[in-house]
């Protein structure tokens, strides 16, 4: 049966599964969804800080947070990641990744004691992306030193000493900007390996350094799946759930996809016109962040996924 799907009515859904999680985790949730069309930004370190003073914290429970962006802001993850940790005191902080929390998104996962994951949990690289002005385009800082490094390396293959041919060559490298592409990973690097040994490899720096390194400069493409297997391999700490843990993971996470699925038939027609900017959402297990006015929105008619649908 279909029926219309209002945005109250799918935050209000997504609200009611994130209950049903909590008592099946024995855990206290909080929400960070993004949609593709939102990113990790500063603006979320404050909306954090007063969603938790306005709802408080049950300090008997562990603290779960439950991931879902494709990623944003490397230093605003970094805050938020230390403020989680804060937040979760003498209890574990558990970074639930239902299905991806890429690139800042990492970040915040590795602030956690464990990552409680599914079988489709994609992580990913957080070497950073930098605005080039000349191509109006995002790149890995870890492609630009690379490009340098080959650019040379034709050179000197070729044995080319004409000027115009080595302009040529660098132009479209912004060889200026080098040292502080350079700076900027090893900062980023910095950052996750100070998450990383707060908690997860507490007392353990060897290690965090060890996973710092890997995913800032270990992987040639920004777009890289870390699944959970590869997780475990560069030494995260991972835990696959299973059984009715899992069944309730998947449950919240249906509910989130049907929440983006719905946003994404709305902006459709408006995708290639609109800049589109995202509003907060916020519902009583945490923040949601859409490309849509906090407003009553009505989504469109769409199968309720298998269930009856809910008012």
């Amino acid at each position: 049966m279909e029926s219309p799907r209002t945005l109250s009515v799918l935050l209000g859904k997504l609200d009611r599964a994130a209950e049903e999680a909590e008592k099946v985790l024995g855990c206290e949730i909080l929400l960070l969804v993004f949609h593709d069309y939102a990113s990790i930004d500063r603006s979320v370190v404050d909306d954090l800080e007063f969603f938790v003073r306005r709802r408080g914290r049950r300090e008997d429970l562990d603290l779960c947070v439950v991931l879902h962006t494709s990623g944003g802001d490397a230093d605003a993850a970094y805050h938020i990641a230390i403020r989680l940790q804060d937040l979760a005191g003498e209890k574990r902080l558990v970074a639930a990744v239902p299905r991806l929390a890429k690139s800042a998104g990492t970040i915040i996962a590795c602030a956690g004691d464990v990552i409680y994951a599914t079988p489709i949990t994609e992580l990913g690289p957080v070497d950073p992306q930098v605005y080039i002005p000349s191509t109006g385009r995002y790149v890995s800082a870890r492609t630009i030193r690379d490009s340098l490094r080959q650019a040379i390396e034709t050179l000197r293959e070729v044995g080319s000493t004409n000027p115009l041919t080595i302009e040529k060559v660098l132009s479209s490298i912004p060889i200026a900007e080098m040292g502080d592409f350079e700076s900027l990973l090893n900062h980023v690097k910095k950052l996750l390996k100070e998450v990383i040994s707060r908690r997860m490899k507490r007392t353990r720096e060897e290690e965090a350094e060890a996973i710092a390194e890997t995913l800032t400069r270990g992987y040639e493409y920004h777009g890289k799946v870390i699944h959970v297997d590869e997780a475990r391999r560069i030494g995260l700490n991972i835990e696959v759930l299973s059984g009715e843990r899992l069944d309730a993971m998947y449950k919240l996470y249906r509910s989130i996809r049907d929440l983006l699925d719905a946003v994404d038939e709305v902006l459709k027609p408006l995708s290639h016109e609109l800049a589109l900017s995202p509003s907060l959402h916020e519902i009583e297990h945490g923040l949601v962040y859409l490309p849509l006015p906090p407003t009553e929105t009505e989504l469109g008619s769409h199968p309720a996924s298998g269930e009856a649908s809910e008012a």
